[in-house]
């Protein structure tokens, strides 16, 4: 496929998702008249997870680009997965899963993020096993190094440094140090061969 050719696909899609996603851009946009709720915003971005392929893909990148506090070129959000809150901060070349739900996060740059992966928004926005009471006055925003992987299934509620793993099924519910790999519920390091 030549160079000139696969720029004008590119544009034709990024094209057609900019159409998509407009309704949803208009819903989004109709938060300004709630009182500071963000219901436009969330309705855009489920009715926009239920788009297939790489149609789906623009459709939602043209939408965040536009609703989130970042959104860099060459991210990548999959179906079936949605943001929930304005202030997440996608980096470029990150890329998201099917099925994920994610809260209020920062992806580092070329952060890979396999399918069904929840990204609260703290560990006590909804609440604690010790009684507390979640809710927005409990929102942490959770950092996610650059080049980290996450495994599928994965639940994440506190800060994972760059260029770390966690396994499939973890449940991060502590700071990960650059480099490590987590695993199990709760994630553990798995310790270094070297």
């Amino acid at each position: 496929m030549t160079r000139r050719f696969k720029g004008a696909l590119q544009a034709l899609l990024a094209g057609l998702g900019a159409v998509i996603a407009f309704p949803a851009l208009v819903l989004a946009a109709g938060d300004r008249y709630s009182g500071g709720r963000d219901d436009g915003f969330t309705l855009g971005a489920q009715l926009l997870a239920l788009v297939p392929g790489v149609i789906g893909d623009a459709a939602r990148g043209a939408y965040y680009g536009h609703t989130l506090a970042l959104f860099e070129t060459g991210a990548t959000v999959h179906f079936g997965s949605y943001f929930s809150k304005r202030g997440a901060r996608v980096h470029a070349r990150a890329g998201i899963g099917a099925y994920c739900v994610m809260g209020l996060v920062d992806l580092g740059s070329g952060v890979r993020i396999a399918s069904r992966v929840s990204i609260t928004s703290g560990l006590y926005y909804h609440g604690s096993a010790a009684g507390g009471i979640g809710g927005e006055d409990n929102v942490t925003r959770v950092v996610i190094g650059a080049n980290t992987w996450i495994g599928e299934g994965a639940v994440i509620g506190a800060d994972v440094g760059a260029d770390c793993i966690v396994g499939m099924g973890s449940v991060v519910i502590q700071t990960v140090p650059d480099r490590s790999t987590v695993i199990g519920n709760p994630a553990r390091r798995v310790p270094s061969a070297a």
